[in-house]
């Protein structure tokens, strides 16, 4: 049995994976909006940072737990073995928090807290939310989220394509999986400030908004932005909202070779480096249209920076890969062209620049994109009658299709 706090609210621990904001982080805090009236919300973060912060200034609760700072890339053997070893270490402070605040649920935010929080739910009996925000590109990480799903009461998926490779690695997990597209305010909702950005004599802006890392391809749009025709590139700024993730080698690393990049190919002054936002909204102002050239490898679920273009109406240049061509439907709001191929993406924008009535109507196909499946108000609804639903006294504890499987897995 679960019991409520002082507030007389049930509590709800959550586990984050990162303590800086990103797309999950904002889709957290609608989820965290959603619940707060009838729930008392508890964020777990892996170490103190903006977001942690920020949810401290609302007077949430916050914790830490020691699951260490992500680092992307492929992992070592020894790099996997320390992960488990914090993951096994976590699972068993968090049962104890369980156990002591009597948690009536826990929601994982994101695939690296799964472990944990897995283990930490077996040991106590609590019920576990699992919502994805990515698309699982690594057949190991795959198979290891699909085994551990098998113990969570319910998964929220961010797209169909995310949910898939779960689908595919066990079709019974197909059962406990729900599609929730991320959520996006309404333009009337969100605040527009003046910002100094610096005069350019350009005639159309590109924009890339998000962490610069690798997997997003900012190299690949100064590589497209370079096969241009010099007369074209005349006519072209670049905006980059968005700094590497804080303490990522990887990251760090590749954020100066794009610098370095851009140096050579001469197109240093045509950047505008917003670096770190913790709202972007502004800066969509200054764009004409929004580039996501994303690898296979990065994931894309429902990339938030998309539905906020959208919002804006911009259209977008992205990669078909995961969940964007749920969301972009090629030359009606954006084009879509091959992850990692860097000829379509130049041809890609080159179209763009040249074609006025192309930029038109793809500008006009924005309005119609944001339908109700992406209103903030059906999210939190729909959120929140699961929470309630899962937190109550006779809510499942682990997955159908897990049943007479526990005793094997542990």
């Amino acid at each position: 049995m679960t019991g409520p706090t002082a507030s007389g609210k049930k509590p709800v621990l959550f586990l984050e994976q990162q303590s800086w904001l990103g797309g999950a982080q904002k889709v957290l805090e609608f989820v965290l909006d959603s619940i707060i009236p009838e729930f008392e919300p508890i964020v777990a973060f892996p170490n103190h940072g903006p977001f942690c912060k920020k949810l401290q200034r609302r007077d949430i609760e916050t914790l830490l737990f020691p699951l260490g700072t992500y680092q992307s890339g492929r992992k070592s053997y020894a790099e996997i073995m320390e992960f488990s070893g914090r993951s096994l270490m976590c699972g068993v402070k968090l049962a104890a928090f369980i156990r002591k605040r009597e948690i009536a649920l826990v929601y994982v935010n994101g695939p690296r807290c799964l472990p944990a929080g897995v283990l930490a739910a077996l040991l106590t009996g609590c019920p576990v939310l699992f919502h994805l925000h990515l698309t699982l590109c690594r057949k190991h990480e795959v198979m290891m989220v699909a085994r551990l799903a098998r113990y969570v009461a319910k998964i929220v998926s961010c797209s169909r394509a995310a949910a898939q490779p779960l689908v595919d690695a066990n079709p019974a997990l197909d059962r406990v999986i729900q599609v929730l597209y991320n959520p996006v305010l309404d333009r009337a909702r969100t605040i527009h400030v003046f910002l100094d950005v610096p005069p350019s004599p350009a005639r159309l802006a590109l924009g890339m908004v998000g962490r610069i890392t690798e997997s997003k391809g900012q190299l690949r749009v100064l590589n497209a932005v370079s096969a241009l025709p010099p007369c074209l590139q005349e006519q072209i700024r670049l905006v980059f909202v968005g700094a590497p993730s804080p303490g990522n080698v990887a990251d760090l690393t590749y954020t100066r070779h794009v610098k370095e990049l851009a140096l050579r190919l001469n197109l240093h002054e045509r950047i505008f480096w917003a670096g770190y936002q913790t709202d972007s909204t502004s800066f969509y102002a200054s764009m004409d249209v929004l580039v996501q050239p994303s690898s296979t490898q990065a994931g894309e679920g429902m990339p938030m920076a998309i539905l906020e273009a959208l919002r804006e109406g911009i259209p977008v240049i992205a990669s078909r890969t995961g969940g964007i061509p749920e969301v972009i439907r090629d030359g009606a709001n954006g084009l879509l062209v091959p992850p990692g191929n860097d000829l379509a993406l130049t041809q890609a924008l080159q179209s763009f620049l040249v074609d006025d009535a192309l930029r038109a109507r793809l500008r006009a196909g924005t309005r119609a994109t944001l339908t109700d499946q992406f209103s903030i108000e059906n999210f939190q609804s729909r959120i929140r009658a699961l929470v309630r639903e899962l937190s109550s006294s006779g809510a499942s504890r682990i997955a159908p299709s897990s049943r007479g499987e526990q005793a094997a897995w542990i």
